[in-house]
């Protein structure tokens, strides 16, 4: 497999669609809320659609943040699948309808999300991969803490048990790997801006999960793994016989991005 730590294209997507029938997938990868994955995928789509790919909004997460809202704009969006559960109507992606409207590219935030009772799959990831084996592509966003052998580092270096965990195969799938990156001292000033959390939830978020050791150690934890993915790839790569199949394509930068 190759790989390339300058910023991936809409141009490498592309290549990776065209080369085989399997639905090809994307991940933005952060090491916590507010650093700017869905953002970014958003940012991606419209570059996409300008070059008049099928993309289509599967479900998007905005958290209430703006600045994400308004990228939601202009692309479509497939309607997402309302379930009522307990007396409480509930929105997960609509997989049938998705695969109904067979689009190129379908954005899906948030990997590690449990899916309402009712749904066809109990997590989004198990959607995604069927969507992937109907052959359509998929751009998706994933915390490191989700990630399921990183529960234990996780849970001792900040001491929260994260209930929604992927499984480290799920990674592995990914052909193009973002990696979005910035300062915990950058992402405490967004926290405190207002840009991640609502005004109420500020306080408590800063000294409890969001705070400066907390942060760099799941950077730490974010950029290790990338590390460790680009080398098991590269080990790979050397007893492969025929030419690459594959990319995973990393971007690390310490600027300050957009929000989630």
């Amino acid at each position: 497999m190759d790989f390339d730590p300058t910023q991936p294209s809409p141009e490498h997507f592309l290549d990776l669609i065209r080369q085989q029938q399997r639905g090809r997938l994307k991940i933005y990868l952060g090491f916590a809320a507010g650093v700017g994955k869905t953002y970014e995928m958003l940012q991606e789509a419209h570059r996409l659609r300008r070059q008049n790919v099928d993309v289509v909004i599967g479900f998007v997460e905005t958290h209430g943040r703006a600045e994400t809202a308004a990228l939601v704009e202009g692309l479509e969006q497939v309607p997402k699948r309302r379930i009522e559960y307990r007396g409480v109507t509930l929105e997960e992606m609509d997989v049938d309808a998705i695969l109904a409207r067979r689009p190129t590219v379908v954005l899906a935030d948030e990997l590690a999300h449990t899916n309402a009772p009712g749904s066809r799959y109990g997590k989004r990831f198990q959607d995604v991969e069927e969507l992937m084996r109907a052959g359509i592509n998929v751009i998706s966003t994933l915390n490191i803490q989700h990630l399921e052998s990183l529960y234990d580092l996780v849970e001792k270096a900040t001491g929260v048990k994260v209930k929604e965990r992927v499984p480290d195969y799920v990674l592995g799938l990914a052909d193009q790997i973002v990696n979005v990156d910035l300062s915990a001292e950058d992402l405490r000033e967004r926290l405190t801006a207002g840009k991640v959390y609502p005004k109420e939830r500020i306080h408590q978020a800063l000294d409890n999960f969001f705070t400066p050791a907390n942060l760099t150690r799941l950077r730490e934890l974010a950029l290790g793994e990338i590390a460790h993915l680009l080398d098991r790839q590269q080990r790979e790569k050397n007893h492969e016989d025929r030419g690459v199949s594959s990319r995973v394509m990393v971007c690390l930068s310490s600027r300050s991005p957009n929000p989630d």
